[in-house]
């Protein structure tokens, strides 16, 4: 993505289609003057925000309401100017095709924020969260992007970072001036401290899973044999009858794909085809068929049992099956019907050490559903009670992980002996790694990357 100091650019900053009102956003260091070859007003010039009307020539093309930023106090750090116009694609249209003949040129994805990154604005790691803010599919993953926004991983990052940039001042002193009265760290006092930083970095990269978790979400499969109430318990998690449900055995011949906010992960719901000993007809063949399938790109199982009944033929075969699969995920045993007197035991003695938890629910009645969605957050990896959840991507797991090998030779070398030379090369790599994530010295084509993720108009 290439910029340009004097290059203007606009784009529809809200979502495209008809609606009652629509933001076009326009900015560079001609913004104001291009606006106003296109923007009538009688509102007083020294307004903030004024009305009037975008004109084609002395055609009026839309009655609008235009809001004037200066730089630098901006969110692209250049003067900027909102356009409100009303949601109709056509007016929408027009206007933009206006700004492109006064000299402005189309926005490309996320060069906003790209300019707001450029212009120091934000540093890259803050940039990169307003993307996740954009894409949030739940309330947690949408403050955790926020957190980021607001600096507070940023923050971590420069604290850490700037601790080390002070041991490498003090290691590079105690190697230029070894003769001088200054006092000199020791090398217990250089260990100790090389040891916090470890500890905070690795405190951030724990972080990491509940970040692809509320990014990615987490997928969960229903399975158990006919009649225990899979569909009915789909139907209790999303408070509404999206599934059949009969006495019959077999109703459910395909998988059902649903997607809600659990707990604030994303959660993907898969209900199955019960798996039995025996089929009725080849549909049912290919329902169980599909089960097994959901069963393998499940993050989670819920198994579910009638606890009115006793285990049959039919649990064995499930039970059989997830050995011989080698499903390493956790299974959680939820034991349905609980609103009936109970016949069911998952005794030792018959080999049931397979689950990783049991809930008692009652589909019918919603008992335990609320500690059912308990159990799925917690067994992913995540609470809905923490509110300090950081958005972590891939590359500044992959940097973080840099820094703390970097850091962890660093000590390994102190450790060993008095080598401060070698100790800072192996410091300022990990003071390297950090930088990048922020965004110092980054490459142009990491940029590019990074912002090609941005819908335009951000």
């Amino acid at each position: 993505m290439n910029y340009l100091k004097n290059d203007t650019i606009t784009a529809l900053s809200t979502a495209a289609g008809k609606s009652a009102i629509a933001v076009i956003r326009l900015s560079g260091e001609n913004a104001f003057e291009i606006i106003n070859k296109v923007f009538q007003t009688k509102s007083l010039i020294d307004k903030q925000v004024k009305y009037g009307y975008i004109i084609d020539g002395t055609e009026k093309i839309d009655e609008v309401v235009c809001t004037f930023f200066k730089a630098p106090r901006t969110y692209t750090g250049e003067d900027l100017v909102e356009i409100s116009v009303h949601g109709n694609p056509i007016i929408i249209d027009k206007v933009l095709n206006l700004l492109y003949k006064a000299d402005a040129r189309p926005a490309e994805g996320g060069e906003f924020t790209y300019r707001a990154f450029l212009n120091g604005k934000k540093d890259l790691a803050e940039a990169e969260a307003v993307c996740n803010l954009i894409t949030s599919k739940t309330a947690a993953s949408a403050k955790a992007a926020l957190n980021n926004i607001s600096g507070v991983f940023s923050s971590k990052v420069k604290t850490i970072k700037d601790n080390i940039t002070n041991l490498i001042t003090f290691m590079e002193v105690n190697l230029d001036h070894p003769e001088e009265d200054i006092m000199f760290l020791s090398r217990e006092e250089k260990l100790a401290k090389f040891d916090s930083h470890i500890q905070d970095i690795r405190n951030l990269l724990s972080s990491y899973k509940t970040s692809k978790i509320l990014q990615n979400g987490v997928t969960v499969a229903i399975i158990g044999k006919p009649n225990v109430g899979k569909s009915s318990l789909l139907n209790a998690i999303l408070g509404r009858n999206r599934a059949i449900v009969t006495e019959l055995a077999g109703t459910t011949t395909d998988t059902i794909e649903e997607i809600i906010d659990c707990k604030g992960i994303p959660l993907t719901i898969i209900d199955t085809a019960g798996i039995r000993d025996h089929t009725d007809t080849s549909i049912e063949l290919i329902g169980q068929e599909r089960t097994k399938e959901a069963m393998h790109k499940a993050d989670i199982l819920l198994w579910i049992f009638d606890s009115s009944s006793k285990l049959d033929k039919n649990d064995i075969k499930i039970a059989g099956f997830l050995r011989k699969s080698e499903i390493h995920i956790p299974i959680i045993a939820v034991l349905n019907k609980s609103d009936l007197p109970v016949n069911l035991s998952l005794t030792e003695e018959a080999n049931w050490d397979i689950f990783s938890d049991t809930i008692k629910v009652s589909a019918k009645t919603e008992n335990g559903i609320s500690n059912l969605l308990d159990k799925i957050a917690e067994t992913a990896g995540a609470s809905e009670t923490q509110n300090d959840y950081l958005m972590i991507n891939s590359r500044h797991y992959t940097l973080l992980k840099s820094a703390l090998d970097a850091l962890t030779k660093t000590r390994e070398v102190l450790k060993t002996g008095n080598a401060d030379e070698i100790a800072c090369f192996e410091a300022t790599n990990a003071q390297d790694s950090l930088n990048e994530i922020l965004g110092v010295n980054v490459k142009q084509d990491i940029l590019d990357v990074i912002f090609s993720t941005f819908c335009i108009g951000k």
